[in-house]
Parts: C-alpha cells; sequence; structure tokens
C-alpha cells in the first residue's frame, strides 16, 4: 500500500490529449454516485492488497492507441486479465478501440476526461470530481462498462486532499508497483523490451502493479506491447498469476427474500421484497467486467445489478426442475444451471452439459467458471464434478452420511474448491487453506464458498448468515441478522 499524505508528482504517465478547458467541461455525470468501497479510501494504492503471488497488468489510454490490438492479442492468447485507464478523451477518439478492450473481457478504470494536471494546473474540487465522474460518464456511453471504483491520476500527480476529492466522488485511486518507461521509447533512452521485463522482475512482489500504456512513445516504438509476452512468461514460471484491480474488492451475500449485502464491497440495490409470492432468491454471481452481480430467483428469473442482462429461464422451466446455480466469467454474459444437469447460456459460449445424463436421486447443485479457458464444471449432488471445455480434475466420492456438496468455486490461479455441508473444503487442482471441518454446532451447515482472488484464499458462508475467512479479509456477516423465515443462500467475490 501506498499511503500519500503529501505532494507527489510521477512524471512516468504519457500526456494525452491537450487538456480541454475545464471550466467548460459538460455536466454529464451519471446520475447515481457510488461510495468509495469499505477500507480502500485515503490512499493512493502501489500494490494491491495481496498476500498471494499475483500482479495487476495495467494500462493507461490516453493520447493513443497504436498498441491496442497487440495488447489485447497477447493477453487474450494467454488468458491474463488486465485494467486499463481509459481517459474520456480516449474513448471518444478511438472508441472502436475501447469497445474492443471492453468485449476482451478486460476491466476498465478512470482516467480523467482530458489528462490534466491536478496541481499543477490548480484545479478546484469541483473541476477535480468534474473529470472523474464526466470521464465515468462518457467511458459508459461509449463502452457499456462502469469504470467505477478504479481511478489513475495522471501523471501520477496528487496529494492527500487530490485523493479525498477522488474518494468523495466515489473512486479509489490506483498507483503503481514500477513503471516500465515505455512510454519514453527507444531512441536515446536505452530502454528496450528486455530492459522493460528486467524491470518488473526488480520490483516483483505479490501484489505488484505495473504500469504501461496503449499508445506509441514519441519515436513511435510500442515497447510494452513488444515486451509483454515476455513479461507474462517470466512472471508465470515464477509461480504468479494475475488479477485486475477488482481483486481488493470484498464479497457479497444473499438472502432467500432477495436481500444483497455487500461486506468490503459496494451495493448496487436489492431485491428484497420485490421477489413475488412463493418466488425466493436462489444463487448469486459477480459479473467481473462491470463489478455488479446478477441474483437468480426460484422461477427461473435473473435480475441484473449493475450487470448487463441477457435473458433468463423464467417461464422456461419443465415440471419438476429448477434453477440452482449461475455463474459470469471476465467476459460478458452468464451461465445458469438446472437441477437436471442442463446448463443455459446468455451472452457466453455453452461447452455442453450433464442434461439426461444424470443417475435418478442425482441433481446438478453448483457451476464454476474456469477464467483461463472460459469453460466450466458441474457440480453433481453425489460429490462429483463434470468438466466442459475446463480440466477434469475430479470429485468427491463416498461422502458420508448426512453431508453433501454445498458449493463450488474456481482456483484464483487454477483447479476448484468443493465445499460440503459439513464445512470441509476440498482442493482439487489447488490448494486448500483450511475449512470449517468439525468446527460446525449441530444443526449448522456451510452453504456457500466464494474466492479471493488477490490472497488465494477464500470465504465460507455457513446457514446462520455467518461468513469465516481463510486467508482472506474478513469484512463481516449476516449472522444474527437474520429475520422471520429468511436464510442464506449464497455469496461472490469479486
Amino acid at each position: 500500500m501506498l499511503a500519500l499524505a503529501a505532494t507527489a508528482t510521477f512524471t512516468g504517465c504519457a500526456s494525452g490529449f491537450p487538456p480541454s478547458p475545464v471550466a467548460m467541461l459538460a455536466s454529464v455525470s451519471p446520475a447515481v454516485t457510488y461510495p468509495a468501497p469499505t477500507g480502500l479510501g485515503g490512499s493512493n494504492w502501489g500494490a494491491v492488497k495481496a498476500t498471494n503471488k499475483v500482479v495487476a497488468l495495467t494500462f493507461d489510454g490516453g493520447s493513443g492507441a497504436e498498441a491496442v490490438d497487440d495488447i489485447l492479442s497477447t493477453l487474450n492468447a494467454q488468458h491474463v486479465p488486465a485494467t486499463f485507464f481509459l481517459t474520456g478523451d480516449f474513448v471518444s477518439h478511438f472508441p472502436v478501440k475501447a469497445r474492443a478492450i471492453v468485449a476482451a473481457g478486460q476491466r476498465v478504470g478512470d482516467h480523467t476526461v482530458s489528462h490534466p494536471h491536478f496541481l499543477g494546473d490548480h484545479l478546484t474540487d469541483a473541476q477535480m470530481r468534474a473529470q472523474v465522474r464526466d470521464a465515468r460518464q462518457q467511458i459508459i456511453s461509449a463502452t457499456k462498462a462502469d469504470p467505477w471504483p478504479w481511478f489513475r491520476f495522471p501523471f501520477g500527480e496528487l496529494n492527500a486532499h487530490a485523493i479525498s476529492v477522488v474518494n468523495s466522488a466515489g473512486f479509489v485511486p490506483i498507483g503503481w508497483t514500477v513503471d516500465t518507461l515505455g512510454w519514453k521509447g527507444a531512441k536515446d533512452t536505452g530502454i528496450t523490451a528486455d530492459s522493460i521485463v528486467n524491470r518488473v522482475l526488480a520490483n516483483l512482489k505479490p501484489g505488484e502493479i505495473v504500469l504501461m500504456h496503449v499508445g506509441a512513445a514519441p519515436d513511435g516504438t510500442t515497447l510494452d506491447a513488444a515486451a509483454l509476452p515476455s513479461i507474462i512468461s517470466a512472471l508465470t514460471a515464477r509461480g504468479y498469476s494475475f488479477v485486475t484491480m477488482d481483486a481488493m474488492l470484498g464479497y457479497r451475500t444473499l438472502t432467500s427474500n432477495g436481500g444483497a449485502r455487500a461486506f468490503g464491497s459496494a451495493s448496487f440495490g436489492t431485491a428484497a421484497g420485490k421477489l413475488g409470492t412463493g418466488v425466493t432468491a436462489t444463487a448469486i454471481a459477480a459479473s467481473r467486467k462491470t463489478g455488479g452481480y446478477l441474483i437468480l430467483k426460484s422461477d427461473g428469473g435473473v435480475l441484473g445489478f449493475s450487470a448487463r442482462w441477457y435473458g433468463s429461464l423464467r417461464g422456461k422451466l419443465p415440471a419438476g426442475v429448477r434453477p440452482t446455480a449461475i455463474a459470469a466469467g471476465r467476459t460478458d454474459g452468464y451461465l445458469i444451471l438446472t437441477s437436471d444437469g442442463g446448463v443455459h447460456a446468455f451472452g457466453r459460449p455453452f461447452y455442453g452439459s450433464d442434461a439426461g445424463q444424470l443417475s435418478s436421486g442425482v441433481t446438478a447443485t453448483g457451476l464454476a467458471i474456469d477464467t483461463s479457458t472460459g469453460g466450466y464444471w458441474i457440480l453433481r449432488s453425489d460429490g462429483k464434478v463434470d468438466a466442459f471445455n475446463a480440466p477434469a480434475l475430479g470429485g468427491l466420492t463416498g461422502l458420508p452420511s448426512g453431508v453433501r456438496p454445498a458449493g463450488i468455486a474456481a482456483g484464483a490461479v487454477e483447479g476448484y474448491y468443493v465445499l460440503t455441508s459439513d464445512g470441509d473444503v476440498h482442493g482439487f487442482g489447488t490448494a486448500s487453506r483450511g475449512s470449517l471441518l468439525g468446527k460446525l454446532p449441530a444443526g449448522r451447515t456451510a452453504v456457500g464458498i466464494a474466492v479471493n482472488n488477490a490472497t488465494g484464499g477464500y470465504w465460507i458462508l455457513t446457514s446462520n448468515g455467518g461468513v469465516s475467512s481463510f486467508k482472506a479479509p474478513w469484512w463481516g456477516s449476516m449472522a444474527g441478522k437474520l429475520t422471520g423465515r429468511q436464510s442464506v443462500t449464497g455469496i461472490t467475490g469479486q
């Protein structure tokens, strides 16, 4: 963490287009301003809050887009997520490139409208907020993706007051651990693709944030794009995986009446009291693309909260078939699992299902997406796990009497976790971080599991609304807060 209380100026950020007069910015800020996520205010984060071996690759987009295609090609080929901080001017001048970034499943952040010096240009508080909020609106309008809550100061120029203003606009400033300096170019600098790789490795630590750019340097070179394949290979060889800034967010829990509660994250709304007679909330999934979430209802309906809606199974379920899980990956769209093993794809690829293949008495209970392949795993009530365009890593057999599978979650790096109702966690292709086995009082069960991508740990949701953390930050729970016939039905991280 890099908390800056005094004025700090870094020149390692290439300028954007010539700033338009700040005083003439149109007031096009979104109607809804979300608060900055709990626990992340007051700092310019120079590293991801992580203990796991993860790196955040970030790219600034301001003055040019010459390297966008090459960068996206490399990231897509290696299945690597990244965060792109875009200016409003960038999305206005290069809307096709901006949409390509989002279509590739990459995360976007806010980099102001016109890339001004927050301190050197003596921006007022109102002008700072306008730069942040108007850029957000322009990015949403151009790409349909919300950059909230991530923001990057132009030129890295900031002080404690500027951070507080950005926080008041609902955003969290993100700095960097290492600047590759690729924006300077090769001419008369001694900078090469190899030197960029060496700079990244010299600063390597869990949570490292790497600053790169999508535009060409003054000499026309795009060294960051040239170095990117070697950066990814070198980091992977050292046991590192890749995250977006969303890895610093917490979790959300779902109750049967449709209530969605955020812990260490942001709430975009709830379905509490809005489900209709006899309808309950069944499952919740985070949309990594937007930072929002999706709620699956017992009638097959889907509600989106700051997440794009593609359709649902409402009115389409055969008799005796019920929806059991929903999953959303890094790219757009989501999958719905039904008790008969059917997988229904909305806005994302379909790779097959267990429909018509389950033995009598066996149902499909859980679904997790493999972020590397875009495929998925189906958890069955007998403990077995079936893989579709994802590695087959095994499942559970011979469960003790009265113990049932309670949830499945993709690991932070690879593989998946299977949770059982007695609180035990079984890792397949990934290491277990601990469990609640033998620690649950009589009558209490484990309900769901969610992974923290920054630490490699996870959270376990229990039937009383409690959340237990294993190598993951604890932000609170619904324990002691459930009312009436409410029950907890799901948990999701970001």
